[in-house]
């Protein structure tokens, strides 16, 4: 990480943090100069209210922003010969735009140097080729670049979106992460969608526009067919006749959109556009994160409810919905005990914890994600969630005991 995210400390105010749930402000959404929004702010005014916002000016100082486009041309263009030069030629998810595969995009790969050459393809528009009919086909997706070149800094975390529980743990564990990189060509696009989880978003345009439809939370719920089915790609025809509350955007290079939890949304490259996502969890949206996965195994346990009397029925649910869901009660009750632990190390040690960004977490941060942790253990327990894994809950109960007593310090 660079030494400015290494300088700088994330912190929501000077007083004890209140805990809230996840709500909805009907207010329009903003767009704000990064140099205008405190992280404290935006905690406040958009993260903890679950409320999008647009923030503007954000890559400026990115390597990606200024080294991979050639701004010198007219129009600017991809710098294709330096991201063969900096970057080794290896496969890369796609997704096919021309091919639905259920609720999304059959995906695919390619090797990264041919993506890019059918990108350069569009010199030579006026004489289309194969290459130039495959152009606008194929969308470079879900590519953890970050973590695949750790060493090259191409982009840094915006302070905003420092405090990440979920790749604070999987990037410390070298398991795996949430961080994207997207390269699209005109009009290629991702199909109606709420993120992994009901996780956090955000986007960061390095170059090009992209066209947003953007839909708070419940409003999906408008889109239901009679088997609460939702469409893979909506219009605003559609989104009028069913009088759907949405947000328009078109976003700009060097703005960053934040998504909050559960809101849908479906995104057109109007332009050759790339961006740097990523999905997130922490202390202001575990609980819903926690009420998704609860819900999607009663939806498991529905499916297979014939099953019931078979052996080990939760077991097999529990295999099913790390499927389905892409994480199981162990997977996530884990990354809330690993948060735990170093948020107490804080507290009680005086262990400067540091996301996996690198930026310092301040001391009313450490003390609103402890509140939250314990918030969420006690709706776990409470609500015997655990009953059918013993060893679950008394993990759950430990950790939970362990905040309860240091609760007078805060």
């Amino acid at each position: 990480s660079s030494s400015s995210e290494s300088d700088s400390e994330i912190e929501i105010g000077s007083s004890k943090p209140t805990v809230l749930v996840c709500g909805y402000s009907s207010e329009e959404i903003e767009r704000i100069d990064a140099e205008n929004l405190t992280y404290a702010d935006f905690f406040t005014r958009y993260l903890q209210p679950n409320r999008a916002v647009i923030i503007t000016s954000i890559a400026n100082d990115w390597e990606c922003f200024n080294r991979w486009i050639n701004r010198t041309s007219v129009p600017p263009r991809l710098d294709v010969k330096y991201l063969k030069e900096t970057l080794s030629n290896v496969p890369v998810p796609v997704a096919d735009c021309e091919k639905q595969y259920y609720n999304s995009h059959e995906k695919g790969e390619l090797q990264l140097h041919d993506f890019l050459e059918n990108w350069a393809s569009i010199d030579d528009e006026s004489a289309p080729n194969e290459k130039t009919a495959s152009r606008n086909r194929y969308y470079l997706k879900d590519w953890h670049l970050r973590s695949t070149v750790p060493g090259y800094d191409f982009y840094q975390t915006p302070p905003f979106f420092a405090s990440d529980w979920l790749n604070e743990y999987l990037v410390e564990k070298g398991t795996d992460d949430y961080r994207f990189v997207y390269m699209g060509p005109k009009g290629t696009w991702t199909g109606f969608h709420a993120d992994v989880f009901g996780s956090y978003s955000w986007s960061v345009n390095v170059f090009g526009q992209k066209l947003w439809y953007l839909l708070p939370a419940g409003e999906e719920q408008k889109l239901w067919d009679t088997l609460r089915n939702l469409p893979f790609m909506v219009s605003e025809k559609l989104l009028h006749e069913a009088e759907v509350k949405y947000y328009t955007i078109l976003q700009q290079p060097g703005e960053a959109i934040f998504v909050p939890s559960g809101w849908y949304h479906q995104v057109l490259n109007v332009e050759d556009a790339i961006s740097v996502n990523h999905n997130w969890f922490n202390g202001c949206n575990v609980e819903h994160i926690w009420r998704n996965l609860r819900d999607a195994l009663q939806d498991v346990r529905r499916e297979i409810d014939d099953c019931r009397d078979m052996d080990n029925f939760e077991d097999h649910c529990q295999l099913m919905l790390k499927a389905s869901f892409g994480m199981d009660f162990l997977d996530f009750l884990t990354i809330i005990f690993y948060i735990c632990d170093k948020r107490l190390a804080s507290v009680q040690h005086g262990i400067k914890g540091r996301e996996s960004t690198s930026y310092k977490l301040g001391k009313w941060h450490t003390y609103f994600d402890i509140k939250a942790i314990k918030n969420l253990l006690s709706e776990v327990l409470q609500g015997n969630h655990l009953s059918f894994c013993p060893d679950l809950f008394n993990l759950a109960t430990n950790w939970l005991n362990k905040v309860n007593s240091i609760e007078t310090s805060f």
